[in-house]
C-alpha cells in the first residue's frame, strides 16, 4: 500500500472491494501519513455489486475513522467513466485491488454485455475467451487521474494468456512504467488461479519501461524496493509478447530460439493443427460402458470406441489391444452416434434421455436433433489437456475418438512411415520446455494447454525426425515402460535419451533445456504443495 498511496492527499478507488481488506489499508495509510479521519473518507471510494459486501466495509471503515463513510452497491461496469456525461466519480489517484475472477465459460448475460462495452470503451477488444476481470482492468485505468497508479492483484493469466494480449498492450500504452511480480509459491493455495501483482504508474505519460520479476513468495515483497531493482527490464518497444519473467533471456530461451532458426524444429501449428475433442453435452449418457450399451439394445453400428478419460491413454500409443481391454473392463469407451433412422431401442432411449432432461442442457438444446452429438473426428494422435508430470502426446493406432478431455492432434504433415517417430521424438526436453513455456500452470500443479497453445509448442521438424528414425524407434519400449508403469523421476532419463539422438548435433546445450524444464515443473509442483500466504499477501499492502 506504501507503494501505491505516497500523499497525505491520494484519492483511491477499490472497484471491488469485497470485505473491505484493501480499502481498511488504504486508510490506515492515510492516517500513517498525516490525513484527518475526514479527509480519509472523502478521498477513499468504494464500490462493490453485493450489497451486503458493501454494507459490511461501510460498517467497518465507520468504525476505524469514527465518521460516516458510504461504500457504492453497484456493478461497477454500471458506473460511466469520468468525463462521461452522467457520471458521478471524480478521477482518482490511485485504483487498488483484487477484481472478481469469472471464466468466460460463466461471465455471460447483460453483465458480459455491460463489460464488454466498457472494455471496449477504453480502447481494448477482448475476444469471448476472456475472463472478468480483464474487463474490470480496462475499465477502472479510465478512472485514474493523469500520472496516477494502478495496483491489483490480477491472475497470473495477465502474463501469459493470448486473451489478454490486447490488454497487455493497453498497459504499455497507458503508463509510463508497468512491472508485474510474479510468484514460484501459491499465494492462495487450493484456488485453481495463481496470481500476479501489477504496478503501474505515470498514466497518460509516454511508456518507457516494463519490468517483470519473479520472487519465491510474498514474503519478499517486504522488501519491495529491492525486488523492483532486480526486474528484467523492456525498453518500449523490445517488449516480449508474454510477460512471463525470464521468459526471452535465459540460455534455455536462447537454445529453443536458435533450434527454431536453424530449422531442427517448428511450432505444430506447422505441420498439425489441435483442437478440442467432441463436445456432447452430456457424457454419462452418450458414452457408454460395454454391458449398458447391450442392455439398451443400441445396435453396434451406432456405438464407436471414444475415450473420455486422460487416463485412457495408456502410453505414446493407443491401439486397437488397448480398446478391447477398456471393453473388456466394462469402461465407459462407447460413444453412441445413432443415424438419421433410429431403431426401436433408440428411440427409447431418447425418449429416456428427454425424461431426465439431457435434451434441455445447453450444449443439447441448440443442436438438431438433440441427440447427435456433432464434431467427432478420428485425429492422428491425443495430446492431454491437462498434465501433470509431462504432457502426453499419444499415437491414435486404434482410430478411437475422444471427448474435449482430450486434445485432437491432425498430423497431416507428417507421412504415416514417420508417426510413430514423431511421436517418440515429442518427448524431448526442448519440446517439453516449450510446453511449460506455452501452456498455463493452475492450481494442484497441473499444466494446462488450450489448442491455440498447443499449435504454438515446438516440436521436431519432419526431416529431423526422418533423419533419425531408426534411432527413436528403438527408443520406443523404453518410453512406453516409463509412461505406463515408471516412476515420474524417470521421465527425465528417457527426456535425456531422446535429446541424444535429437540434439548431439545441434549448437545448443540439452543438459541447459534438461535442467530448465526439470526447474519449471517442479515450481508448478511446488505452487501446489505451498502453505497459505494470504496474509503475508495482505501485510505487502499494509
Amino acid at each position: 500500500m506504501a507503494w501505491a498511496v505516497t500523499t497525505p492527499t491520494t484519492s483511491i478507488l477499490d472497484p471491488s472491494c469485497g470485505d473491505g481488506v484493501f480499502v481498511e489499508l488504504a486508510a490506515e495509510r492515510l492516517r500513517e501519513l498525516g490525513a484527518s479521519a475526514e479527509e480519509v473518507a472523502g478521498l477513499i471510494h468504494a464500490v462493490d455489486l453485493n450489497p451486503k459486501a458493501a454494507r459490511l466495509t461501510a460498517e467497518t471503515l465507520r468504525g476505524l475513522l469514527g465518521v460516516p463513510f458510504e461504500v457504492r452497491a453497484e456493478s461497477f461496469f454500471s458506473l460511466e467513466p469520468p468525463g462521461a456525461l452522467f457520471n458521478i466519480q471524480a478521477p482518482v489517484d490511485t485504483v487498488i485491488g483484487n477484481p472478481p475472477y469469472i471464466r468466460y465459460q460463466e461471465f455471460t448475460g447483460v453483465s458480459r454485455g455491460e463489460a464488454l462495452a466498457r472494455a471496449t470503451g477504453a480502447g481494448v477488444t477482448l475476444t469471448r475467451l476472456a475472463s472478468s476481470w480483464a474487463h474490470f482492468v480496462a475499465h477502472a485505468v479510465t478512472f485514474i487521474k493523469p500520472t496516477g497508479r494502478l495496483a491489483l492483484i490480477l491472475p497470473a493469466e495477465l502474463v501469459h494468456a493470448a486473451y489478454a494480449a490486447p490488454l497487455r498492450r493497453f498497459l504499455r500504452e497507458s503508463f509510463a512504467d508497468v512491472t508485474v511480480i510474479s510468484f514460484r509459491r501459491a499465494v492462495f493455495p487450493g484456488a485453481q488461479e495463481s496470481v500476479t501483482i501489477l504496478l503501474a504508474s505515470g498514466k497518460g505519460e509516454l511508456h518507457q519501461r516494463l519490468g517483470l520479476v519473479e520472487v519465491e513468495s510474498s514474503r519478499d515483497l517486504d522488501y519491495l524496493a529491492e525486488v523492483l531493482k532486480r526486474a528484467e527490464v523492456f525498453q518500449n518497444g523490445s517488449e516480449p509478447t508474454k510477460w512471463v519473467p525470464g521468459h526471452t533471456g535465459n540460455r534455455s530461451a536462447l537454445c529453443l530460439i536458435r533450434l527454431q532458426q536453424d530449422g531442427l524444429f517448428h511450432p505444430l501449428g506447422q505441420i498439425g493443427k489441435a483442437s478440442i475433442g467432441f463436445v456432447s453435452g452430456a457424457n454419462e449418457f452418450f458414452v457408454l460402458t460395454p454391458k449398458d450399451a447391450a442392455a439398451l439394445r443400441l445396435p453396434k453400428r451406432s456405438l464407436r470406441s471414444a475415450l473420455v478419460r486422460a487416463r485412457q491413454i495408456p502410453s505414446f500409443e493407443i491401439t486397437h489391444r488397448d480398446i478391447a481391454a477398456m471393453q473388456e473392463g466394462d469402461q465407459r469407451c462407447l460413444l453412441w452416434l445413432p443415424r438419421r433412422s433410429l431403431t426401436r431401442a433408440e428411440a427409447a432411449y431418447v425418449k429416456k434421455g428427454e425424461a431426465a432432461g439431457i435434451d434441455k442442457r445447453y450444449k443439447c438444446r441448440v443442436r438438431t436433433p438433440w441427440y447427435t452429438v456433432p464434431g467427432v473426428v478420428v485425429p492422428e494422435a491425443f495430446l492431454t489437456y491437462m498434465s501433470d508430470t509431462v504432457p502426453r502426446l499419444c499415437l491414435n493406432s486404434a482410430g478411437t475418438a475422444t471427448a474435449n478431455t482430450l486434445l485432437t492432434v491432425r498430423l497431416p504433415h507428417v507421412p504415416v512411415s514417420l508417426r510413430k517417430a514423431f511421436v517418440v521424438a515429442f518427448y524431448n526436453s526442448a519440446t517439453m520446455l516449450s510446453c511449460e513455456r506455452t501452456g498455463r500452470s493452475y492450481g494442484g500443479g497441473v499444466l494446462k494447454l488450450e489448442p491455440r497453445e498447443a499449435d504454438q509448442v515446438l516440436v521436431p521438424s519432419v526431416a529431423l525426425v526422418r533423419k533419425h528414425r531408426r534411432e527413436l524407434l528403438a527408443l520406443a519400449p523404453r518410453l512406453h515402460e516409463v509412461l505406463l508403469h515408471g516412476p515420474a523421476v524417470q521421465i527425465g532419463k528417457v527426456l535425456s535419451d531422446v535429446d541424444q539422438v535429437l540434439l548431439v548435433s545441434s549448437d545448443v546445450d540439452a543438459q541447459d533445456l534438461s535442467e530448465e524444464r526439470a526447474a519449471l515443473a517442479a515450481r508448478r509442483q511446488l505452487r501446489a504443495s505451498s502453505e497459505s500466504l494470504v496474509q503475508e499477501m495482505l501485510a505487502f499492502y499494509g
